[in-house]
């Protein structure tokens, strides 16, 4: 036991009071570098960028600088590292599971046990929840990869020797007795949970970076949802998105800065609109949706986004990414954030089936993509042209005589300046306005321009109409039809001549009756049938 836990231990403890509400358990450790450094080389530690911290955003050299002055000038113990220990967290989840009844309760302890029992299959020891930025420093320091600059000066003195010894440089430079004082004696507080789950331990990360300004989002994203966990799936695990956000010539900034998990916002803000059409980056829907929902109940405080909304959502944003993966970079360079939003709302207009502004053009769900990269080199042309008009300023003359412009208010660059689109109005050649809108300019612009453009997309190629198989004629009907006894039946296979995927439907004209093996290798070709 070490003096710091004997100290707190020698006080007086009451034993009479039990704190029922308490979640985890922990305890405190005096530890040095040597200790932290040997978990970290070792692989013992496991930092989950995704559902637990920041993303490592490397520290500037002069903040590295200032950490390290504090860390050896005697006031190490001013910062903690905090660390779920595995194996503990384990057996509680595992002994939590063998009482639970509750059957969502057991959904959610089953899936925190698989995943710290993968940690442990990994030889992980330890979760770090908070610290991860001072160990990397650390580690960096003690691995002679930092030249260390003090930003005041740090004086040793060696006992029974005279003289001075200033602490700065590599570490492997400094004198033999130095770098072991420094590397075992300098004091790091550690903080230790033995218990909690992945909604607590979320929490206990966000409230210790309460002091450095983390962004809204950065705090939802956070917390322990399903809708959260699937945003940094996709956003984190899929290269075009990746590459799509990284490479867009301006807007992922501010809170949508790629280090402050920005592109799961976009994402977050463009799932909340396929849920609901009207949706016009609400901040108080994204902390509904985003907040802790363990279970994902369709609660009346928490906004419930179902299954068909999230395939809806990755099905539109992997075309957005594909596509753009092969449009010409320095093209792509011109175009800001807000040019993806259009292209997800124009994509979604004709790809999500019951899109409220595409059923009032009668493509909502009735299209598809045929060819992405032609669809993109479309899309961004017309983009272009629309924030780029002849008319999108307005010319003046200053009091002084200069000429001067600023940007029309019913231009549609000017209505790509923010998400609220309700208030936003088109007049007919005012800005380089085409059309005469009311509200909701902006949506009503792309939609316009697009149901205007489908024939031509059509008939080169570029979309496809999707057919049905849900028409008014059922298989026996078509067997009927197409005269076919029921005891000749068995084993043959209703197929589309012109697959639904192309635009065929299930009509007698449309449909044969083939045995498994063709059916199977025509799959979704169109077939000519003599």
């Amino acid at each position: 036991m070490t003096k710091l836990k004997e100290a707190y231990y020698a006080k007086k403890v009451n034993k009479i009071i039990k704190n029922t509400s308490a979640k985890v358990t922990s305890d405190v450790d005096i530890q040095s570098p040597e200790w932290i450094f040997s978990l970290h080389i070792t692989n013992k530690l496991h930092y989950d960028r995704e559902r637990l911290q920041r993303l490592l955003n490397h520290w500037p050299e002069d903040k590295v600088n200032s950490y390290l002055t504090t860390l050896f000038s005697g006031s190490s113990l001013k910062d903690t590292i905090q660390l779920a220990k595995i194996d503990t967290i384990v057996a509680k989840l595992k002994a939590d599971l063998e009482v639970e009844t509750d059957s969502f309760e057991k959904d959610f302890l089953k899936e925190n046990l698989d995943y710290f029992v993968a940690l442990l299959e990994d030889d992980k020891e330890y979760l770090v929840l908070d610290g991860q930025h001072r160990i990397e420093e650390l580690v960096l320091f003690f691995s002679n990869k930092t030249v260390f600059n003090p930003t005041s000066p740090i004086i040793f003195q060696k006992e029974g020797e005279s003289g001075n010894i200033d602490v700065k440089g590599k570490y492997e430079d400094l004198d033999e007795d130095v770098q072991n004082y420094l590397y075992k004696n300098t004091p790091l507080i550690v903080v230790v949970y033995h218990t909690g789950d992945l909604q607590e331990l979320a929490s206990i990360f966000i409230t210790s970076n309460s002091m450095v300004a983390m962004s809204s989002h950065e705090k939802r994203i956070l917390q322990y949802n399903q809708n959260n966990r699937w945003l940094n799936e996709l956003c984190n695990h899929n290269t075009n998105i990746k590459s799509m956000f990284k490479s867009i010539g301006s807007g992922m900034s501010g809170e949508y800065d790629l280090m402050k998990k920005g592109d799961t916002l976009f994402t977050a803000e463009m799932l909340l609109w396929i849920n609901d059409n009207l949706y016009e980056n609400q901040s108080e829907k994204l902390d509904d949706a985003l907040s802790p929902n363990r279970l994902n109940k369709k609660a009346t405080s928490k906004l419930y986004i179902s299954d068909r909304d999230r395939s809806t959502t990755k099905k539109i944003l992997k075309l957005m990414a594909d596509g753009c993966a092969v449009y010409d970079k320095i093209l792509f360079k011109r175009f800001s954030k807000s040019s993806l939003y259009n292209l997800f709302y124009t994509l979604a207009f004709f790809m999500q089936t019951n899109n409220s502004w595409g059923i009032t053009k009668d493509i909502a769900g009735s299209f598809e993509v045929s060819n992405v990269k032609e669809f993109i080199k479309w899309f961004f042309n017309k983009e272009f042209k629309r924030i780029n008009h002849k008319d999108t300023y307005m010319k003046f003359k200053k009091p002084n005589g200069k000429d001067a412009k600023q940007i029309h208010d019913y231009s549609f660059a000017k209505h790509n300046a923010d998400q609220k689109q309700r208030s936003k109005i088109c007049i007919k050649d005012e800005g380089g306005s085409k059309y005469d809108f009311s509200d909701y300019g902006r949506i009503r612009y792309l939609l316009e321009e697009l149901s205007e453009s489908m024939s031509s997309l059509v008939k080169v190629g570029i979309i496809s109409q999707i057919g049905s198989r849900s028409g008014n004629y059922s298989r026996d009907e078509l067997m009927v039809t197409h005269g076919i006894e029921l005891s000749e039946s068995k084993g043959l296979h209703l197929d589309e001549i012109v697959p639904v995927k192309k635009g065929g439907h299930r009509t007698p004209e449309n449909t044969r009756f083939v045995d498994a093996k063709t059916n199977i290798n025509d799959s979704d070709r169109t077939k000519r049938v003599s």
